[in-house]
């Protein structure tokens, strides 16, 4: 597993995680492949034990499997999803991140769907949408027969010669087309072009965030070989619901636990602290070199594969 996590040709078991491009998310990621194969990890332990040697003895058998059915009805909103919609942004809908993927051999058409159709059917909270109400914005886990789980449009641009302009507008408009209130928040487009195929897929940033998508693409390169091979899509089983870590989320906010730290952060939000030698300088030149328009909502990553 570190082999695959780290791209690493050979791994002993005294060499150091960190030391071979080990980070906070790629353990995570070995966190989560050893859920799969039924063992548990706690990531302070591969912090504190950053050798399979160390480590080993910290690994324990998995105690309960995640509920794999299928996820639908109300979530509550996280504290991070309650400061987005309190921002009162222009156009919220036009807040997502994206990837786009090229495959010089060119995409099958019908396997991408059929990748797409599993993952958002796997990925509950990929079908999420929110909604405004009387008591303001609520959260909707869509089932997988309740509306359109994404959208994907296909352009043949092989005789295009202006192929790489037609793409980026036609790009623009699909993600500035996501609907918070009606769904889906993942959309796709397909250009197929002299130079191979281009896979643009965006999501809203309301329902994923950078670790997310290491996840995700792991799951669509596989999913996409085996529906090429026009075998039956088996993605790894489901970890907890995002439904059920808001849940957890707000449960533990309430706790008694948190309100005995109360008093301690309220102090050190209290304390004053002098600004550092530069600070002011610093911010000015922050204000104006910034650029609005890198705020405008829309977050674009590339990748290629």
């Amino acid at each position: 597993m570190w082999k695959a996590v780290l791209g690493a040709e050979r791994v002993g078991v005294t060499d150091h995680f960190f030391e071979l491009g080990g980070d906070s998310i790629k353990s995570l990621q070995v966190s989560s492949r050893l859920h799969q194969a039924g063992y548990k990890l706690e990531i302070r332990d591969l912090f504190k034990y950053p050798t399979i040697a160390q480590l080993s003895s910290h690994i324990k058998t998995a105690s309960r499997m995640a509920d794999q059915g299928e996820v639908t009805g109300e979530a509550k909103l996280t504290p991070i999803q309650h400061w987005f919609f309190e921002q009162q942004f222009a156009d919220p809908h036009h807040f997502n991140q994206s990837v786009m993927l090229h495959r010089k051999e060119g995409f099958d058409e019908a396997a991408v769907r059929k990748v797409m159709h599993k993952i958002t059917e796997h990925h509950d909270a990929l079908r999420m949408v929110f909604r405004s109400t009387e008591n303001g914005i609520a959260a909707w886990n869509r089932g997988v027969k309740e509306g359109e789980l994404y959208s994907l449009e296909v352009l043949d641009l092989k005789e295009e010669p202006a192929c790489e302009k037609v793409i980026e507008a036609k790009a623009n408009e699909i993600q500035s087309s996501i609907d918070l209130g009606t769904g889906p928040l993942v959309k796709a487009g397909l250009f197929q072009c002299a130079d191979g195929d281009h896979l643009l897929i965006a999501i809203h940033h309301g329902v994923i965030d950078g670790v997310s998508w290491r996840i995700l693409l792991e799951d669509l390169a596989a999913g996409y070989e085996q529906a090429a091979k026009g075998e039956e899509i088996r993605l790894p089983a489901k970890t907890d619901a995002y439904r059920t870590w808001a849940e957890q989320l707000t449960a533990y906010a309430q706790s008694p636990a948190i309100e005995n730290e109360r008093t301690y952060w309220q102090r050190l939000a209290q304390t004053e602290v002098p600004p550092r030698p530069g600070t002011a300088r610093l911010q000015a030149l922050l204000n104006k070199t910034a650029n609005p328009s890198r705020f405008s909502g829309m977050r674009r990553k590339r990748s290629r594969c």
